[in-house]
């Protein structure tokens, strides 16, 4: 085991500085041009397809358009034709090092780039999947992270682990098939780009070589997968270990499972991202370790083409050109996309959003600063608010039309100034820890959470609707929180006011009831509907109308994971602690849940 690793390094530290100086501007490079060459093939076909929302049920029917099609069939090459020439480098960086040529990395590119144009038959296109699959089988522990998630396990149990005992025999039996054809066929990228023998004798080749060190080659493979799982497993320990000890130093155990899996989630989108951008050196160095070790390198024919490669510091200028201006497009991809996701459109890329119903109710009187203090410290993604205005004009927030309930002052905002309100005790109602908690403004909450959080703001229905309507805008503009906020109301008519004065205002329609073909209402960006007339059905009509659904007013972790499942963009809570651990804990383990729970005694 420790020898083959140490082979494994060996092999990649005498090629190791042209391999990661390419794979550094390659990577970079790539990203840079096929994002937005991917984007706009999902776009094209979602246009072509006439979807504005690509949710799972709508696969089907985009997978129906044969111009779509097309356009799938080009991403797929774009992506094959990408990892092919990286391997194809990778096997003519592992030669020349091997018989100790000084190449340099345009030697490499260029004789990689020879061999592949020597080798590549259109017919033979269909048969490179052979070379991605088998880097995906090799890779399994990396597979099984990527691909986990509340759907596919739901169906692994289903089908698999619920099923007779005679169709997990035969599933299991397929796969390890599946596993063995892909696995013989290991090698035949060496010997295919190497050798430059025909892929189908490539293929034989490499069975013939696997059938005669199938234990080494098994053994090999895990060791890799154990080193990954290894490597995981430290990564899991170490957030486990530095989180458990800033939630206990500074004592917020009640926010410790959703921190953990917050972090564990993003955690595992930075390593799946990086695992498949090393994944094919890391486990193509390993496969081209065997592969020597295996056969007879010296009837290995090799034909290298030393090139005419110029000034060395202006190849190194080039390329660090290349690098630099791949690198500020990459980062300012990550940065538009804070903003705008280019994957909003697509439900499988879209993560739910939850929303403090008037800040967190549960541990502060409703609409208050203090409320929505507590929603930015439970991690919550945006607070929803309801403002009304006074006699004199001020933008206040207060859910009911009268102050009874919350001041005790039996009449309504709309017939008393703003320095009756300012006279005024919101928080007592709800405890004394709160006696004096003033009703705040909504200039005062504009200041409160600006750059810390998005707000959902409900305009309260009365006759004053577009002078609200303008001084919201004005406000939402002077704060730069235009792009930080939404505003609602059942008023279709403040929605349009609204939109009349700042068009970029993000607006949704409140229905207590979803029913009727009320989808493609103009004006509107979004629906916020009571969860409990949310189908899966009604969620897709509305998504696919290019608008987007939030859900209210949903209180129990079972009913934020349904509507979760079902495509929801926003639930709108109560507990916005118990909605974030609910949605975060869709893609995690029941183990690891049950390990969380204990440690943080939630």
């Amino acid at each position: 085991m420790i020898e083959g690793i140490k082979e494994n390094w060996g092999l990649f530290k005498r090629s190791g500085r042209n391999i990661i100086k390419f794979e550094l501007a390659y990577k970079l490079a790539a990203i840079a041009i096929t994002v937005p060459l991917l984007v706009l093939i999902l776009n094209l076909g979602m246009k072509i397809a006439n979807i504005r929302y690509l949710t799972n049920g709508y696969i089907i029917k985009a997978l129906t358009n044969p111009f779509v099609i097309m356009l799938i069939i080009l991403a797929i090459c774009l992506i094959v034709t990408y990892c092919i020439f990286e391997m194809s480098y990778l096997v003519v960086a592992f030669e020349t090092s091997r018989r100790g040529y000084e190449a340099s990395v345009k030697d490499c590119l260029y004789n990689s780039y020879k061999r592949l144009k020597n080798n590549f038959k259109l017919k033979h296109f269909p048969l490179f999947f052979v070379y991605l699959l088998a880097i995906s089988f090799v890779n399994v522990v990396v597979f099984i992270n990527m691909i986990f998630t509340e759907t596919n396990s739901t169906l692994f149990k289903i089908y698999v682990i619920n099923n007779k005992w005679w169709v997990k025999l035969i599933i299991v039996l397929v796969l390890l098939a599946i596993y063995a054809l892909i696995i013989s066929g290991i090698f035949t990228a060496n010997i295919h780009i190497l050798e430059e023998k025909k892929f189908s004798t490539s293929y034989k080749l490499s069975c013939k070589i696997v059938r005669k060190h199938i234990f080494k080659v098994l053994a090999n493979v895990l060791v890799y997968n154990l080193l990954v799982a290894l490597a995981l497993l430290l990564i899991y320990i170490v957030i486990t270990f530095v989180l458990v000890l800033g939630v206990k130093i500074l004592d917020m155990a009640y926010l410790g499972s959703t921190m953990y899996l917050s972090v564990l989630r993003t955690i595992k989108v930075i390593f799946n991202v990086l695992w498949m951008l090393i994944s094919i050196p890391a486990s193509f160095t390993m496969i081209s370790n065997m592969y020597y070790s295996f056969v007879d390198s010296d009837y290995i024919n090799f034909d290298y083409v030393d090139i005419e490669e110029g000034s060395d510091r202006k190849n190194e200028l080039i390329y660090r050109i290349i690098l630099a201006s791949s690198t500020i497009l990459c980062i300012l991809y990550v940065a538009l996309s804070f903003n705008d996701n280019p994957f909003e459109r697509v439900a499988i890329f879209h993560e739910t959003q939850v929303t403090a119903h008037r800040g967190d109710s549960n541990k502060a009187p409703e609409n208050t600063l203090s409320a929505f203090s507590a929603a930015i410290d439970d991690m919550a993604d945006c607070i929803e608010l309801d403002i009304q205005m006074t006699s004199d004009g001020v933008l206040v927030v207060m859910h009911d039309s009268s102050l009874y309930r919350t001041t005790g002052l039996n009449k309504n905002v709309s017939e008393v100034t703003y320095e009756e309100i300012q006279q005024l005790d919101a928080g007592s109602w709800f405890s004394e820890e709160f006696a004096g908690e003033k009703v705040p403004t909504l200039e005062e909450v504009l200041q409160l959470v600006q750059g810390k959080i998005d707000l959902n703001i409900e305009i309260k229905t009365n006759n004053t609707r577009y002078e609200i309507a303008q001084q919201l805008v004005e406000l939402l503009e002077k704060y730069n929180m235009v792009n930080r906020s939404v505003v609602t109301s059942f008023d279709y008519a403040s929605l349009q006011a609204v939109k009349s004065f700042n068009e970029d205002v993000q607006v949704g329609y409140i229905l207590s009831m979803a029913y009727g073909d009320f989808y493609n209402m103009d004006d509107v960006d979004f629906f916020s509907v009571n969860a409990s007339f949310l189908s899966k059905r009604t969620v897709d009509a509305i998504h696919n109308s290019g608008k987007m659904v939030y859900a209210w007013t949903v209180n129990s972790s079972s009913s934020v994971v349904n509507l979760t499942n079902k495509g929801v963009d926003c639930i709108i809570t109560d507990d916005p602690v118990m909605a974030k651990e609910a949605v975060y804990s869709r893609d995690t383990s029941d183990t690891i849940l049950s390990m969380i729970k204990y440690v943080f005694n939630s």
